[in-house]
């Protein structure tokens, strides 16, 4: 696996304010490719599940994303749905849901467990670009009560600490789910 260096935040979708601001933020993809280079279809698939955290740097702008979806749709069926449970260094628990390449799981897991350990791991690689923002959502700070998941765009997988985000992008990708450990299954 590459090394995870863009990690972009997924907010829980907007609801009711929508009618005053639109369905999409605007600025989520700064001045960069509308909609970070997604097509306006693919928009109007995602848009009820996610909304995408504006990040503050060029590399998300600019079709990383997209990139990213259809790697993981055109190779769905090499991919699990799993669950686990992540602990901070403040000792706060939460489970973490994961759509990940079967055969990357155990690597996934272990960058997705030092996120959640620490906010900034000094480990140089899980270092990212940007913050990512598990481990303080799952503390409770208020500035990330809303990120609820993430996709990794270098490797292509999603993590989710919301199971109806998880279920709904499991769904829309036609991803299987499976134990903890998925390479314990049938799929090797």
């Amino acid at each position: 696996m590459e090394q995870s260096w863009l990690v972009q935040r997924l907010k829980k979708p907007f609801e009711m304010n929508a009618k005053l601001f639109g369905p999409d933020n605007p600025f989520a993809f700064g001045g960069g490719l509308k909609n970070g280079g997604l097509s306006d279809e693919a928009m109007n698939l995602i848009r009820g599940i996610f909304r995408f955290d504006y990040m503050g740097s060029a590399e998300f702008e600019f079709g990383a994303v997209p990139k990213t979806l259809h790697k993981i749709a055109n190779n769905h069926t090499d991919y699990t749905g799993v669950s686990f449970v992540v602990t901070t260094k403040e000792k706060n628990e939460s489970l973490v849901y994961v759509i990940c390449n079967i055969k990357e799981f155990d690597e996934v897991k272990r960058r997705i467990e030092a996120w959640a350990f620490d906010e900034w791991p000094r480990n140089g690689e899980v270092q990212t670009k940007e913050r990512v923002g598990i481990n303080s959502h799952i503390n409770g700070s208020k500035y990330s009560e809303d990120q609820e998941g993430w996709l990794e765009l270098d490797n292509g997988y999603f993590f989710f600490t919301d199971e109806k985000m998880f279920e709904q992008t499991r769904e829309l990708f036609g991803v299987e789910t499976h134990d903890e450990n998925p390479m314990m299954s049938d799929r090797k």
